[in-house]
């Protein structure tokens, strides 16, 4: 395997297979955004969504960078967003090199942790900041106690829910800002709500058909969802 650096973006390195053609070389795509949809119309107020409220740490650093599963959005200046397709725990940047790291609705679903939050120490710049965004527990009220354990147990890394600082400070992380925010869905939640929801990891992928359907069902839980970001310096 051959490594090359993108002459543009001096601070990424893509791997290059033998044989493999210019466009798969370099697995660069200057359009779109990595984020679900549905981060783009949970608003708290009328302006704040929680695609930006994750973005908002190190927002004027010189090189940033965002990471969900599969994909990693790099932005630089001025310059064209930058989308790659990479993996969270093998990050095609060089070491050092990004001011801040977005990590959006990733942590409860990622098989290797350890290795992500490794990976964020090695390409973060001395000071660099990480902005971990992750859903916040939540009770569904009085009757709502069968649909809590199911949300509950459908979390791969149940951990990264209900205690994210601690994994940010164990990885040897200064927490910095540990800070919950309600949000409300623009739309009709109604229509197909719940599975939008949990395709973008504000509620458990996993979660099964039976729970599902209650959440649907449910008098608020499509409406109004609530969202944590930790903050943490290298």
């Amino acid at each position: 395997m051959i490594t090359i650096v993108d002459r543009g973006w001096p601070f990424v390195v893509v791997p290059r297979r033998p044989g493999a053609s210019p466009r798969e070389t370099r697995r660069v795509h200057s359009d779109g955004d990595v984020l679900p949809p549905v981060l783009h119309r949970l608003r708290a107020g009328a302006q704040l969504t929680a695609a930006a409220w994750c973005r908002t740490p190190g927002a004027t650093g010189r090189v940033r960078a965002t990471v969900v599963a599969g994909q990693i959005v790099v932005d630089a200046g001025d310059s064209e967003p930058l989308r790659i397709t990479a993996s969270p725990v093998a990050l095609p940047l060089r070491t050092r090199s990004v001011d801040r790291v977005a990590v959006p609705m990733l942590l409860p679903h990622l098989r290797d942790i350890d290795g992500l939050f490794a990976e964020l120490r090695r390409v973060l710049a001395p000071h660099g900041l990480i902005s971990v965004l992750v859903p916040a527990p939540r009770s569904f009220g009085w009757h709502g106690a069968a649909l809590r354990k199911a949300v509950r147990g459908a979390w791969r890394h149940r951990s990264a829910v209900e205690h994210p600082e601690w994994l940010a400070a164990a990885a040897d992380f200064a927490v910095l800002a540990d800070d919950r925010l309600d949000f409300t869905l623009d739309g009709d939640a109604a229509s197909g709500g719940a599975d939008e929801l949990c395709a973008a990891g504000v509620y458990p992928p996993d979660l099964p058909d039976r729970a599902r359907a209650d959440l649907a069902g449910h008098r608020t839980a499509l409406r109004t969802v609530r969202l944590r970001r930790v903050v943490a310096r290298r």
